[in-house]
């Protein structure tokens, strides 16, 4: 019976072992893999003992391998509830049977299944450990159902084998291996059920919840379920289809719409049927009509926007363009960008590429070429973008050939002088703003000396034709920029001249050598031309201002020293002692430093009828001489200041004195120029009570180099007044004739030169010549510098009647000259 017994349980623990492999339920947990081959190994057992004896340690071997089931069933019921495998706890679980075997088997000497006390034992330990499967069995997640019915079956299943092997006295471990066999039996079944139902009712809770449409149909197309958004899909309530045949010809990958609304339909075949998926696309067919619209809406843009658009790769292959594109350069897709660009342009267009890629844009005015080979003039407008990590760039041409050209126009009319088509000073000035930066560069002012003296006589026509034979000699001699900046000054702008600062000026002395030969020998209608030159070198970092300004100071130093100069410290140095000297000469006048010394001018009998007030500057009881200030005055324009104080100082005399019939008063040229001259010496005048016919105006030729309206108006009205006009240095311009017989003057003084060399014959006979034409027009005739008798006794002779020269009197102060006159 035992031997049956024994034979029975081998091949049942077999079956349960290939039942583990078949079925993978060594997945579930490999507690059960222990449990499996410890059955087996059990069986062995009880078939080896029913043909052999075992001795004591034998079935000390058996009792350890059978104990070990416990603590590997409750391992199993962790594995499989989610626990944590923990191989220390169960270690602990076995430690106190191995204790019992040990106690029976080694010290007592009795097996463990023939001691009641240790059988009793191992019911109360199987029991402890099946309620700790109870414990996990209860925290478990599956339905309360499957949970209720674990615990009963279990629980009935462990209590009656406990009974059995407590009664009886033959085989526990049969009884034990009976019960592992029904627990796992009903354990496995009982999982299966739970995970089925678990997975059945997770697919219904899908398949009615799901916002898309799921069909189920058997393989002969039968409905065998569906939820809520199908049967809105197909128009079907649930009872008008379930169990029927679906009769709509649905394809894989078919776009449906309903109700507005579009799905894609995506079929699932398997064995037993096929699973319709309707999913809802609605957006993504709304996003891509949009996307539709879009792209068209494009295409018709890019293919009809009348500028030249081009969409390229970074290497310039042309990947697509417009027409206006093909009508412009002739090319077409798939061809090379680069054959648009100039090949001088080559090495630009490779820069801009790189500016686009590291940017992202650029805006830029150049050159292209079209098919044909005509260069034009485009703006660029160019951008970077990127579609599925490719980038393109797109470009845009703007034909700015017709911009350009009357941008050119407009610039000529804004940056040329239209009398020599020279540059003017605008487009000089613009230069100077772009300059390249290390070289060095000159600035070149040319000024014809004497122009408007030459322009006020021979009139602008003539002055007009000056300016154009200079301004071709100009264009002959140099490629450097030439500009009429002002009426007769030229400016020549010499760029790049050199990076080493001296052969930057052996360059620029050469250069202006080479311009001052070719102005040389510039003869018109008997006029030779003659040129003041001056020049300033400097770097692109200079203040514009400064730099014309210095150019400006070196030619005003050239006017002076009538020579070509080169602007250097120097000429600065002097400039601030003139601003010094300036500083002083307004403190002068505000002191009313500016007296007039009075120099007599008498009848040949030695009689002072009147006096010629010059100007002297009385410094701290010094006298500064006239050409230390006189000058400096005159080109400040503070002569005006000066001159009326000492024309009231005059005034003032006259009041004191009747044996004075006139006071001779110089007058400079930049007086007469102002409009209010003559009416604020007629106010002096008339402070004073003095006649104008006491006030002789004298004036010198250098008057009528700037000779206009306003001088003229300025002589006519003190004429009409009353005062007399005296020309003083007659002889001297080559011109005197002429303004004798356009301006009413009433006296001329004859320059002292002709006094002092009166014992030649030529000069006796030009004295002679000269009294004569005073007397043919009218006028009275003074020599200046009369020293002595001898020329005295000659001009007399002569004709003339008043005389001044030191042989009557120096220049004196008002208080010595009036002791003279008492």
């Amino acid at each position: 019976m035992e031997e049956d017994n024994g034979t029975f349980n081998f091949f049942l623990s077999a079956i349960l072992l290939v039942h583990l492999y078949e079925r993978k339920l060594y997945k579930i947990s490999k507690a059960l893999v222990h449990i499996y081959y410890v059955l087996l190994v059990l069986s062995i057992f009880e078939v080896l003992k029913t043909k052999y004896n075992f001795n004591h340690f034998l079935y000390t071997i058996e009792d350890i391998i059978a104990i070990s089931l416990l603590p590997a069933v409750y391992a199993f019921s962790e594995d499989y509830y989610g626990k944590t495998k923990n191989y220390i706890k169960r270690f602990f679980i076995s430690l106190p049977l191995f204790f019992l075997i040990l106690i029976n088997d080694f010290i007592f000497k009795i097996q463990l299944t023939n001691s009641k006390i240790a059988e009793l034992s191992i019911v109360i330990y199987s029991l402890f450990i099946i309620t700790l499967i109870f414990r996990n069995t209860i925290k478990t997640n599956v339905e309360k159902s499957v949970k209720i019915t674990i615990n009963i079956v279990l629980f009935s299943l462990f209590s009656y084998y406990a009974i059995i092997i407590f009664i009886n006295k033959h085989n526990s471990k049969f009884l034990l291996l009976l019960t592992m066999f029904s627990f796992f039996i009903v354990e496995s079944v009982l999982i299966r059920k739970s995970r089925i139902g678990t997975i059945e009712a997770a697919k219904e809770n899908l398949i009615l919840n799901i916002s898309d449409g799921l069909l189920l149909v058997d393989k002969n197309n039968y409905v065998l379920n569906l939820n809520k958004p199908a049967q809105k899909i197909i128009g079907k309530e649930f009872n008008q289809i379930i169990n029927r045949k679906l009769e709509d010809n649905f394809k894989n990958g078919q776009i449906i719409e309903n109700d507005g609304k579009y799905y894609s339909i995506e079929i699932i075949n398997f064995e037993k049927g096929a699973i319709y998926y309707f999913r809802d696309i609605t957006k993504e067919m709304k996003y891509s009509k949009r996307q539709e619209i879009a792209n068209k809406l494009f295409h018709n843009l890019f293919n009809n926007i009348p500028e030249p658009l081009a969409l390229i790769t970074p290497s310039g292959k042309i990947v697509d363009c417009n027409s206006a594109f093909t009508k412009t350069f002739g090319y077409k897709k798939l061809e090379n960008i680069e054959n648009i660009v100039p090949d001088y342009l080559k090495e630009e267009s490779k820069i801009l590429t790189l500016q686009i890629l590291k940017k992202g844009y650029v805006n830029y005015e150049t050159v292209r070429k079209s098919k044909n080979g005509k260069n034009i003039f485009v703006r660029i407008y160019a951008s970077k973008f990127e579609i599925e990590n490719q980038t393109f760039i797109y470009i845009i041409y703007s034909d700015i050939s017709n911009e350009k050209k009357l941008s050119q126009q407009l610039s000529n009319l804004i940056e040329k002088d239209p009398l020599t088509q020279t540059f003017n000073k605008v487009y000089v000035i613009k230069r100077l703003k772009s300059l390249k930066p290390l070289f060095y560069h000159s600035l070149i002012f040319i000024d014809i000396k004497d122009f408007r003296r030459i322009n006020s006589i021979k009139g602008n026509v003539f002055g007009d034709k000056i300016l154009k034979i200079v301004a071709n000699k100009l264009r002959k001699c140099t490629n450097y920029i030439i500009s009429r900046a002002h009426a007769d000054e030229f400016w020549i702008l010499a760029e790049e001249l050199d990076i080493d600062v001296k052969k930057a000026y052996n360059k620029n002395k050469e250069l202006i050598l080479h311009i001052n030969n070719c102005l040389k020998n510039i003869k018109i209608d008997d006029i030779s031309l003659q040129f003041h030159i001056g020049t300033y070198i400097f770097k692109s970092n200079e203040n514009i201002d400064e730099v014309i300004r210095k150019a400006s100071l070196s030619l005003s130093k050239s006017k002076d020293e009538d020579k070509i100069i080169t602007y250097s410290k120097e000429i600065e140095d002097e400039i601030r002692k003139e601003l010094e000297k300036e500083v002083q000469i307004k403190k002068a006048i505000e002191k009313g430093e500016f007296i007039p010394f009075f120099q007599p001018i008498a009848t040949h009998n030695m009689e002072i009828v009147g006096a010629e007030a010059l100007i002297r500057w009385v410094k701290d009881g010094k006298v500064i001489p006239p050409f230390e200030f006189l000058d400096f005055l005159e080109k400040t324009g503070l002569i005006e200041q000066a001159s009326k104080q000492i024309f009231e100082s005059v005034c003032k005399l006259l009041s004191k004195t009747k044996k004075l019939k006139f006071v001779d008063v110089n007058i400079s040229p930049i007086q007469l120029k102002n409009n209010n001259f003559s009416k604020d010496y007629l106010k002096i005048l008339e402070k004073y009570n003095i006649q104008s016919k006491q006030i002789t105006i004298e004036i010198t030729e250098n008057l009528f180099i700037d000779y206009n309206d306003i001088v003229r108006e300025n002589l006519n009205l003190l004429k009409s007044e009353g005062f007399k006009l005296c020309l003083d240095d007659f002889g001297t311009g080559y011109s005197s004739l002429n303004y004798l017989r356009n301006i009413p003057f009433d006296i001329i003084k004859i320059d002292r030169e002709f006094i002092s060399n009166i014992d030649d014959e030529k000069n006796l006979n030009l004295l002679k010549a000269i009294y004569s034409i005073a007397e043919s027009f009218n006028m009275g005739a003074i020599p200046e510098g009369v020293e002595n008798e001898k020329q005295l006794e000659i001009l007399t002779m002569i004709g003339f009647r008043l005389f001044q020269g030191y042989y009557f009197g120096k220049p004196m102060p008002e208080s010595e000259f009036l002791s003279i006159l008492s």
